[in-house]
C-alpha cells in the first residue's frame, strides 16, 4: 500500500504539475489540449517519474491506479486552482468572450464548486485507469526483456 510519504510527493507533485498546465489554456487554441494531458497524462507522468527516482523499485497494477487516481485528482484541482482565477481576472479586464462562462460559474458559486469535484472525480477515474495502462505495458515491456 502507499505510505503517508509516497501520497505527500504524489500529492504536491501533481498539484504543482496542475498548476503549470492550468497556464496554458489561458491561450484558447490550447484549452482541449491542456484538458486531455490533465484528464489523461498525469498518472503516467507520475508513475514514470517515480520509478526514475527510484520510489517505486516497481509498478505495480494496484499501485497504479491508487497513484493514478490521487494525482489525477489533485493535478485537476491544481488546475482549476491557477486557471479559474486568472480567466476570471481576464474576462473582468478584457471582456475576452471565450472566458465570459467564468463569470457566470463564479456569480453561481454552489454551482461551482460540485462541479469541480464532479470533473475531479472523472479525472481520478481516467488517471487511475491511465495509470493501470502504463503499468500493464511496464510489466510487459519488462517481461519481453
Amino acid at each position: 500500500m502507499i505510505s503517508k510519504s509516497l501520497f505527500k510527493i504524489i500529492a504536491i507533485c501533481s498539484f504543482i504539475i496542475g498548476a503549470i498546465i492550468g497556464v496554458f489554456p489561458l491561450i484558447p487554441a490550447l484549452i482541449g489540449l491542456a484538458f486531455f494531458v490533465v484528464m489523461f497524462g498525469i498518472a503516467p507522468f507520475m508513475l514514470i517519474y517515480l520509478k526514475k527516482l527510484n520510489i517505486l523499485k516497481t509498478i505495480e497494477m494496484e499501485e497504479s491506479l491508487v497513484i493514478g487516481a490521487i494525482s489525477g485528482a489533485v493535478a485537476l484541482l491544481g488546475f482549476t486552482a491557477v486557471y479559474f482565477p486568472i480567466a476570471f481576472i481576464l474576462q473582468l479586464i478584457f471582456k475576452i468572450q471565450s472566458f465570459i462562462w467564468i463569470k457566470v460559474l463564479f456569480v453561481n458559486i454552489g454551482f461551482l464548486i460540485p462541479m469541480i469535484i464532479l470533473i475531479a472525480l472523472t479525472s481520478a477515474l481516467l488517471n487511475a485507469f491511465s495509470g493501470f495502462l502504463t503499468a500493464y505495458f511496464y510489466q510487459y515491456f519488462q517481461t519481453k526483456k
